[in-house]
């Protein structure tokens, strides 16, 4: 048997008499035996959870919240970008069972901060046990679950776990508005969580669409400033209240295999990507996982976004990191880790500096300009 657990702020936790989830699904597991656990992308470590109960743990993304499952002789993860693992769960990964948190809404279920890959693995026929959170908000873009499919385990008053993002410090800054010179008015503009992402929403001066993996704090206030054009598209909410009340009964999150589609994201307005990049090589390629042994985070909505930015008319994809991070420039001689993005999706790669605009460049050429930026 194959389980899934609901990943993203809705992660499931406790029900509200305080028994953990992960925890009784541990016991289970351990009881029956040959279980296999499907693990998303978390962003706080799943209390409870005994990785080794467990016949194999598989994480879709690595970073914080599975770090301590990882280190488990039976657990590992796989290197996919987020639009492959809508194939992965139908093929080799399918689940028999999804344990996830959702939301109530005038008698009907639906998913509240995140959609992911959760949909696909219901519409796919899997059994699903629900947590209904009487705190958690509704911004789910889909129809709602077939309550049919959905068997009703418990309810909480949790709500989503908070996430604020740290101020931008001034280098964040002196990125954004370099990064913004390039982003037309009308734009749709994809952006990585963190400080970077919450600069550029926040100094934006010019009206744009949100086409993202991640929702952030920083979307509220460019609505509040009237520069927020239509309704975001995600796959998840990552904020504080602010965003949580104010995402509460809108249609924004769908599912990877919309926000993730590469043929999509490459039509219509211009699509403007601005990632970043642990490591960067002398041509481009890009290591978004971590240094050596060391992983930080996966793979991710990266090569995803880069690629449709890289094919949209009008487009661009562009890597924005600062000269030094700790002291340590990112352009290394060799990535110390496998390529999580090719060379030839990065457009523009942007410091605080200045930039190395890429297009058209052969191999030479790149090299050449990239050398220049870091000099």
């Amino acid at each position: 048997m194959t389980v899934a657990l609901g990943d993203g702020v809705g992660a499931p936790r406790c029900v509200e008499d305080g028994t953990s989830i992960c925890a009784a699904l541990s016991a289970v597991a351990r009881e029956l035996g040959g279980v296999r656990l499907v693990l998303g992308w978390l962003t706080a470590p799943l209390d409870g959870i005994v990785a080794d109960a467990f016949a194999e743990v598989v994480a879709l993304m690595p970073g914080w919240g599975v770090r301590n499952v990882l280190s488990t002789p039976t657990a590992r993860f796989v290197p996919t970008r987020l639009s492959g693992i809508a194939a992965l769960l139908a093929g080799p990964l399918r689940p028999d069972v999804l344990v996830t948190r959702v939301v109530e809404r005038n008698g009907e279920l639906h998913f509240g901060t995140e959609v992911s890959w959760q949909r696909e693995i219901v519409d796919a026929g899997a059994l699903v046990l629900a947590v209904i959170d009487g705190n958690a908000p509704n911004a789910d873009a889909g129809p709602p679950l077939d309550s049919v499919a959905v068997q009703i385990i418990g309810h909480s008053a949790d709500g989503p776990v908070r996430h604020p993002t740290p101020a931008p410090e001034p280098v964040h800054e002196a990125l954004a508005d370099a990064v913004l010179a390039f982003v037309p008015d009308g734009a749709r503009l994809q952006y990585g969580p963190g400080q970077l992402g919450t600069a550029l929403l926040t100094q934006t001066q010019r009206t744009v669409q949100i086409d993202t993996g991640l929702l952030v704090d920083a979307a509220v206030d460019l609505d509040c400033r009237g520069l927020l054009a239509a309704t975001p598209s995600a796959t998840y909410l990552f904020g504080t209240d602010v965003l949580y009340d104010w995402a509460d009964g809108k249609p924004i999150l769908r599912g990877v295999e919309y926000t993730h589609d590469v043929t999509r994201l490459s039509r219509g307005a211009p699509l403007v990507a601005v990632n970043t990049a642990i490591e960067i090589d002398p041509v481009g390629q890009v290591n978004v996982e971590g240094v050596g042994e060391k992983v930080v985070g996966g793979i991710g909505g990266h090569p995803d976004y880069c690629a449709a930015a890289r094919i949209s008319r009008g487009g661009l994809s562009i890597i924005a990191v600062p000269s030094t991070v700790r002291g340590r420039s990112p352009l290394v001689e060799r990535l110390s880790r496998p390529a999580s993005t090719p060379a030839y999706d990065v457009d523009l790669i942007v410091t605080e500096s200045g930039h190395a605009d890429l297009r058209g460049a052969d191999w030479n050429q790149r090299e050449r300009l990239i050398a220049a930026l870091f000099d």
